[in-house]
């Protein structure tokens, strides 16, 4: 009975400092003013055209996430995705699904990049994004969490790219839901994994692909 109470009191515990975190973050930045998009950010050190594809090595840089993303989706599949859990394979297959779309997207953004192109770009990210984040959530803390929480959660992805677009086209361009749906889960993901511990062994393939997808992420805004 004391051994129960202790885990649900810091079971509580977990689940506050979680919910603290997001509800700050969330707060935080609707304090600040709205973000334009910096036009600066399509401009590109290598712009070399090759093979009369213009900025050549940024175009095909993207298509290793399209390799991954069929690879890991082949797997899920077959079910040979080892260090997974069978539940989550609609979490599993949305973001290898993002994986590829976003070799496309990101590919298709840096042939001609603008706002409009960037759009395409984004969305992917975003969608690969929140079926990791959910994948995590699914695995360490628990797993109806995960699947009632995939689709919300890749809406209001969606969502925030279309809210920015939209502000940007008016004049008044605001990225804070986006950042938002970017890089919390950045900064909460290493959190559950510090928190809770989960039995189970993580796939190379699935982690490397969401550190690969995060690199790619934090080197385009150098």
């Amino acid at each position: 009975m004391i051994r129960s109470k202790v885990r649900f009191n810091l079971e509580s515990k977990r689940q506050l400092l979680l919910i603290g975190i997001v509800l700050a973050l969330f707060f935080a930045i609707f304090f600040i003013q709205p973000i334009p998009q910096d036009q600066d950010y399509h401009q590109f050190a290598d712009q070399n055209a090759l093979f009369f594809i213009p900025n050549f090595w940024n175009v095909i840089s993207n298509l290793p996430f399209v390799m991954v993303g069929i690879i890991g989706l082949v797997a899920i599949l077959k079910q040979k995705l080892h260090g997974s859990l069978t539940e989550l394979s609609s979490n599993y297959s949305i973001f290898f699904v993002g994986l590829i779309f976003t070799g496309f997207g990101s590919s298709y953004y840096h042939w001609n990049p603008n706002n409009a192109s960037l759009v395409w770009d984004r969305i992917p990210m975003t969608i690969s994004f929140m079926a990791f984040f959910t994948a995590i959530l699914g695995e360490n803390i628990s797993i109806k969490l995960a699947k009632r929480s995939l689709y919300p959660l890749l809406i209001i992805g969606f969502l925030s790219v279309i809210y920015w677009f939209v502000t940007e086209s008016n004049g008044t361009g605001d990225l804070r839901p986006y950042i938002l749906v970017q890089f919390l889960p950045v900064i909460i993901i290493p959190l559950i994994l510090w928190l809770y511990s989960s039995p189970l062994y993580r796939a190379t393939l699935y982690c490397c692909s969401f550190d690969c997808l995060c690199s790619g992420k934090s080197i385009r805004t150098l």
